[in-house]
């Protein structure tokens, strides 16, 4: 998103992506003016990416995802953008993970504890009507909840002024999955036992205490979920694919989590 195409095409100031608490951007700061927010008919997205190339509506903690925004309008050709991941609404939302510039010649880094990233002068001219960046974003350590990816637009006129442009904006929020962060010790579950691990069919679970129980895919995608009761219980996991699963137990506000290897 850039403020006058001419002056301005390294980048727009911080603050106008569209995020709380003000969710501003460059059409309600006044710096492209004419179009209403989001009135242009063109298309944005947001995708999010695992290593595996996979679209992902999940996080795991620590894990690196590839972010892809794009905006189109119908024969343009020059586009500009700014975006920030946000844990929280209002007043209380910040940053959450971190953000990879992964492509330094058309995108950049800026900001204090919010990171903004955003287009240079050298990412905002396209040979095809669709403008595209990637970056990488980390996830926290700890399962935050809800992180919510917010991009804001600037479909370019390419007058060299402030008039004709088209802003539009799209957000989309990512899940943690494992366990949360901010649980004290005394709110986890009861010892857990896990065999054999790794399985290839057969794996047992042994509580202390019943549970609901969540596995997650590397993706970050519910594939089974069950109530385990106070004792041992076996299950069948011969139908999963092979790979490293994540496990949540939860009752009642508390939770333990653990990781099942599939052979």
């Amino acid at each position: 998103m850039s403020y006058q195409v001419f002056t301005n095409a390294g980048g727009p100031t911080s603050g106008v992506a569209g995020e709380p608490p003000l969710n501003e951007t460059c059409a309600e700061a006044g710096c492209h003016t004419g179009s209403a927010l989001n009135s242009g008919g063109g298309t944005k997205t947001i995708d999010v990416k695992d290593s595996l190339n996979n679209k992902v509506t999940s996080y795991i903690p620590n894990h690196t995802y590839t972010v892809t925004l794009s905006v189109a309008e119908g024969v343009k050709t020059r586009y500009g953008f700014e975006a920030i991941v946000m844990k929280g609404t209002g007043s209380i939302a910040n940053s959450i993970g971190s953000i990879v510039v992964t492509d330094p010649t058309r995108t950049q880094l800026f900001g204090g504890s919010k990171k903004y990233i955003m287009h240079k002068s050298g990412g905002i001219d396209f040979t095809g009507n669709t403008g595209s960046w990637s970056f990488n974003w980390k996830a926290p350590s700890n399962n935050n909840g809800v992180a919510t990816i917010y991009a804001a637009f600037n479909a370019s006129n390419k007058n060299n002024a402030v008039g004709g442009d088209k802003i539009y904006t799209q957000a989309l929020d990512i899940t943690g999955t494992g366990p949360f962060v901010g649980i004290e010790s005394g709110n986890y579950l009861k010892p857990i036992a896990v065999y054999p691990n790794p399985a290839q069919s057969m794996i047992t679970i042994a509580l202390r205490e019943s549970a609901w129980v969540t596995l997650y895919n590397s993706k970050g995608n519910t594939v089974l979920r069950f109530f385990v009761s106070e004792s041992t219980n076996q299950y069948d996991i011969s139908e999963l694919e092979p790979g490293v699963y994540f496990a949540n137990c939860s009752l009642e506000g508390r939770v333990q989590s653990f990781k099942i290897i599939k052979q």
